[in-house]
C-alpha cells in the first residue's frame, strides 16, 4: 500500500505541474469479457463472463504529445473459477458476477495522423470491489459475495491491475481496446492444491472528448 501510494502522490505532482495547461475531459462506455484465472495441473485455466463499464476520464497534458489520462469507471465484471481439490480434480464449479470501481492511471501518447488521433496507453489500475453474488455448482442458490472477509468463496476487496490499451480519435469521438490483468490473488484464504486466482478484462469502448478545441 506504501508503493500505492507513492505512485499516487507521483501521479499528482504532474498533475500540479501541468496545471496550467489544458485538461480536456471525455466519458466511454464499453462492453467487456472479464475473467477469474487460475492455474491447474500445470496450465492456465479461465472462466469468463460478458460485462460492462461506464467512465469518465480527463486527458492532462504533459509534455507535447505525452499525457496522464486518469479515469474512473463503474464496471460489472466477474468470472467463473474451480476450488476444493479432491485427488487430482477440483470439486466446485464458482460462479461469480459482481461491481466495482476502478481508477486506471494512465501514461498516454498520441500520434497525429492528420485529423485523427492515435493514442497508446499503459498504467496501473485500482480495482475496489463493491457488492455482487455467487454460486457453486452444488448449490443454485445466489449468495452475496462477503469481499474482505476472510471466508472461503469470498472475494479479496482490492485488486491491483496492469493496464495497456490503444484508442483511435475522429472529431472528439474515440474508439478503444484495453486489457486489465489482475496482479494480486483474489482468494481470501487457499487449500492445499489451489493456484493464485486473478481477475483480467478486455473492454471495447465507445466514447466523446469534450475538448475545447479539436488540436
Amino acid at each position: 500500500m506504501k508503493k500505492i501510494g507513492l505512485l499516487i502522490a507521483c501521479l499528482l505532482s504532474l498533475v500540479g505541474y501541468s496545471a496550467q495547461a489544458q485538461v480536456d475531459f471525455g466519458a466511454r462506455f464499453g462492453v467487456s469479457y472479464t475473467a477469474l484465472t487460475q492455474r491447474i495441473n500445470e496450465g492456465y485455466v479461465s472462466g469468463g463472463k460478458a460485462g460492462f463499464s461506464i467512465a469518465g476520464l480527463a486527458d492532462i497534458p504533459l509534455y507535447k504529445d505525452l499525457s496522464f489520462r486518469p479515469e474512473v469507471a463503474f464496471m460489472h465484471q466477474g468470472g467463473n473459477y474451480y476450488s476444493q481439490p479432491v485427488f487430482s480434480e477440483m470439486a466446485a464449479y464458482n460462479k461469480y458476477r459482481y461491481y466495482s470501481i476502478q481508477v486506471p492511471l494512465d501514461l498516454a501518447y498520441t500520434f497525429h495522423i492528420e485529423d485523427i488521433h492515435l493514442t497508446v496507453f499503459a498504467g496501473p489500475a485500482l480495482d475496489f470491489s463493491l457488492f455482487g453474488k455467487m454460486k457453486t455448482s452444488n448449490n443454485e442458490t445466489e449468495a452475496n459475495i462477503q469481499f474482505g472477509a476472510e471466508k472461503e468463496k469470498n472475494l479479496r476487496t482490492f485488486d491491483l491491475g496492469v493496464k495497456v490499451g490503444l484508442a483511435v480519435e475522429y472529431n472528439r469521438f474515440f474508439f478503444a481496446i484495453d486489457a486489465i490483468c489482475g496482479t494480486l490473488d483474489r482468494r481470501p484464504t487457499k487449500r492445499d492444491g489451489e493456484s493464485k486466482l486473478l481477475q483480467n478484462n478486455v473492454t471495447f469502448s465507445l466514447g466523446y472528448f469534450f475538448r475545447k478545441d479539436t488540436h
